[in-house]
């Protein structure tokens, strides 16, 4: 009875350890065919404008059209999904010419095979999100109003604001609700400011007010690639960065969404304030307002990438075009070769 007892104890820790290994060998596959799929997006953003060819610009916009074959090198991207491909019949003439097609960043994901796991790739600019460097005592009240709308106190809002603006100018006066090295000094584990700008998103842990709850929470949303200032996508960022913009509303982001889910990117500046004179920012409203915006693209892009074979959260929040969740994430930047590596996730 007591052996009895005991093979079938021996038996289910048996199955159980087999189980636990299959998903941590499949966890693994997941991670390795979402590493080579943001390796070859890599290769796909370096390719020279020049190479493609320039009647397809406007597609390319929105993604690259292509085919992949299952368990084959990938040779293009597919279309990206929620995109329209205009021909699902391609000879191979057409696959060649899309090899050596360019990826460019939009809210669509392409996909591409990588061994026998399907793969879906984002491309996004960092000015989508908010450049944390750039920020300032003028500029200060986007920073506030964002954190506030991820559902963090306000008092809290102001701490963090204020120890970021702390922790990255280069002098020891405190901000009224900031910290500089007397506050982080007197902490168990003491440290002091950096005086100088972020050099990794995980850096803002550090800062004052910031929990490990709160950096989760924004961590998707904020970037230290770029500019030095704070001048966010207006065609590629989140609702609620935008939102956050001061003079632009919950109402007036959603009605500006709706104007590029009907009539595409915004291309020009002149196109944008005939938008907001739509939407009644006018005049100096519209010159505040334009301050935080751009139409250009970051040289910085993140790459994120998902295994259709995963169980990674793979979504976007009703309010943004942020995702929560991967299997493998690069951010690149533009150089004189293409692009260079800054960061990986997980590395």
């Amino acid at each position: 009875m007591i052996l009895s007892m005991v093979a079938l104890g021996f038996s289910k820790d048996t199955k159980m350890s087999i189980l636990l290994k299959s998903i941590s060998t499949e966890r693994l596959k997941n991670i390795y065919a979402a590493r080579g799929a943001s390796l070859y997006a890599l290769a796909k953003l370096s390719i020279d404008d020049n190479v493609s060819d320039t009647k397809d610009k406007d597609k390319r916009a929105q993604g690259a059209a292509g085919i992949v074959a299952p368990g084959d090198f990938p040779k293009a991207g597919a279309a990206p999904i929620g995109a329209n491909a205009e021909n699902d019949d391609h000879d191979s003439e057409d696959i060649e010419e899309q090899h050596d097609e360019k990826w460019n960043p939009g809210k669509n994901p392409y996909s591409v095979t990588i061994g026998n796991r399907d793969c879906n790739v984002y491309l996004s600019p960092e000015n989508g999100k908010i450049n944390i460097n750039g920020l300032n005592d003028k500029n200060r009240e986007f920073l506030v109003t964002f954190l506030k709308k991820r559902d963090i106190d306000e008092f809290d809002a102001d701490i963090i604001t204020d120890s970021i603006l702390d922790w990255i100018d280069p002098n020891d006066l405190t901000h009224i609700n900031g910290a500089e090295d007397g506050f982080y000094g007197s902490l168990p584990d003491p440290y002091k400011t950096k005086d100088a700008p972020f050099s990794s998103i995980e850096e803002v842990a550090l800062v004052r007010g910031v929990t490990s709850d709160i950096f989760e929470n924004i961590k998707e949303f904020i970037t230290i690639y770029g500019n030095k200032e704070i001048s966010v996508n207006v065609n590629l960022a989140s609702k609620e960065v935008l939102s956050s913009i001061p003079g632009l509303s919950d109402d007036i982001v959603h009605e500006l969404s709706l104007y590029m889910e009907e009539n595409g990117i915004i291309g020009d500046m002149e196109k944008l304030r005939d938008i907001f004179w739509e939407l009644g920012i006018i005049g100096d409203n519209f010159e505040d307002v334009k301050r935080y915006l751009t139409l250009e693209n970051s040289e910085f892009i993140t790459i994120t990438a998902f295994s259709q074979g995963s169980s990674s959260m793979q979504k976007q929040s009703n309010e943004s075009s942020v995702q929560h969740g991967y299997d493998y994430k690069l951010i690149a930047g533009k150089d004189d070769n293409g692009y260079k590596i800054y960061a990986a996730y997980p590395e």
